[in-house]
């Protein structure tokens, strides 16, 4: 017997992906929210079930692999995203992605090589690696979804993949009580998932033969490619050495307990970001597809985007004005510390930072990705700069009004690039 209702046929109809803009936003907040709850539960279980020294060998893996596979990775679902003309053909991005991956598991086994580290901790360093390496391929396929806007199946496959990994680990951290047994079977939960539902949805979107996919693509073509991506990868290192300045010259300057109440009151506007990225993700095809053939709704969606932060981080820093302090108090403790001009401050760089993401993601689908390396190496030298003059006399709020200047920067360049569409 059908459970549905014949009257949820026009729901259906209206939610179609041609048209389902409300599902594909929020498909893609619940991807992204079992996800990262899964990535969260990796931690509890390796504490839990095993101790704490593993929970330290896997945020060393993390440390080590996630900006390795980030950078050789360039970023490349956002151009494949945005490749309404076919440029390039999938199997020249999966040629780019798989050399890129390989590249990335060599430099972490030298880094791995050269470090002095125990041969526990070594192994784990490389289970994690395995799993970046399947999720990086997964990450690529996202990339074709998102270009037909099936952000729906994107969610689909992020809430299988975390939900089947965090199931694979908890049964063998339970039979082995091995930190590297239980990535490894994380891993092979995760290329279940790849091999058996994304891949075979990838081969039907490109039209591609699986034997043409295993064939080396023209070396001058990938080559193209790579010099096309290399931009963006340039801007996500630069991005993430602009977030991480403010953190180490606090510590130099202040000390841990400083920086560990900077860091905890940072992340109380982190929930919001999942928001922005499902905004960003469900425009980013859409604006590409714009640019491509009607350029006069672009001001019009780049408006309603605008609108929706605004809707969003206005109410966002009004509670962390009233409720800030308390919410943080109550989450990790009482600390004198704790001011309500640093918790506004820290959600207000929130929601620009957030602000500029979705603007930067009107810039991406133009296709232009050399002024966003341009933004970001103002971004960080106005952040490095505010950070050597502000922190060592104000400590954590030093920290904050510099990375309030560089926020603020990185909003406007990008407002100012997308007027000049």
């Amino acid at each position: 017997m059908s459970l549905v209702l014949p009257s949820a046929t026009s729901v259906l109809k209206a939610w179609s992906y041609k048209g389902g803009v409300r599902r594909n936003l929020v498909s893609t907040v619940a991807g992204n929210i079992v996800f990262s709850a899964s990535q969260f539960l990796i931690t509890v279980v390796l504490a839990r079930m095993g101790n704490i020294s593993m929970v330290g060998q896997y945020a060393l893996g993390l440390a080590c692999s996630v900006p390795i596979f980030a950078f050789t990775g360039l970023q490349m679902r956002a151009v494949e995203a945005t490749d309404c003309s076919e440029r390039f053909q999938f199997a020249e991005y999966l040629n780019v992605r798989l050399f890129g991956s390989a590249c990335a598991i060599g430099a972490v086994l030298a880094m791995a090589f050269f470090a002095s580290w125990s041969r526990a901790t070594l192994m784990v360093v490389i289970a994690v690696a395995c799993t970046r390496a399947v999720d990086s391929l997964s990450d690529l396929l996202y990339g074709l979804f998102q270009l037909h806007e099936r952000l729906d199946l994107i969610a689909l496959g992020m809430s299988a993949r975390g939900v089947a990994g965090l199931l694979a680990l908890v049964c063998a951290m339970s039979l082995t009580h091995s930190a590297v047994i239980a990535l490894l079977a994380l891993s092979v939960a995760w290329l279940v998932v790849l091999l058996t539902y994304e891949w075979p949805i990838a081969l039907r979107m490109s039209a591609a033969n699986p034997h043409e996919l295993l064939r080396l693509g023209s070396m001058k073509t990938c080559g193209r490619l790579i010099m096309l991506c290399v931009p963006l990868a340039f801007v996500l290192l630069v991005l993430n050495a602009t977030t991480s300045i403010p953190r180490l010259m606090l510590q130099h300057s202040a000390g841990e307990q400083t920086l560990g109440i900077f860091s905890a009151v940072a992340t109380i506007s982190a929930g919001i970001g999942l928001l922005y990225s499902a905004v960003g993700q469900t425009a980013l095809p859409r604006l590409a597809k714009m640019f491509a053939s009607d350029r006069k709704q672009i001001d019009t969606t780049i408006l309603q985007m605008m609108l929706f932060s605004c809707g969003l981080g206005a109410p966002v820093i009004v509670g962390a004005w009233f409720w800030g302090v308390r919410a943080v108090n109550l989450t990790y403790g009482r600390h004198s510390l704790v001011t309500k001009e640093l918790v506004v401050g820290l959600v207000v760089v929130g929601v620009l930072s957030n602000t500029s993401s979705l603007l930067g993601a009107a810039v991406t689908a133009s296709r232009r990705f050399w002024p966003q390396l341009a933004v970001a190496c103002m971004v960080l030298a106005v952040t490095a700069l505010a950070c050597s003059r502000l922190i060592p006399s104000m400590g954590a709020m030093g920290a904050m009004y510099a990375s309030l200047a560089g926020a603020a920067l990185q909003t406007v360049a990008y407002a100012t690039l997308c007027r000049k569409n």
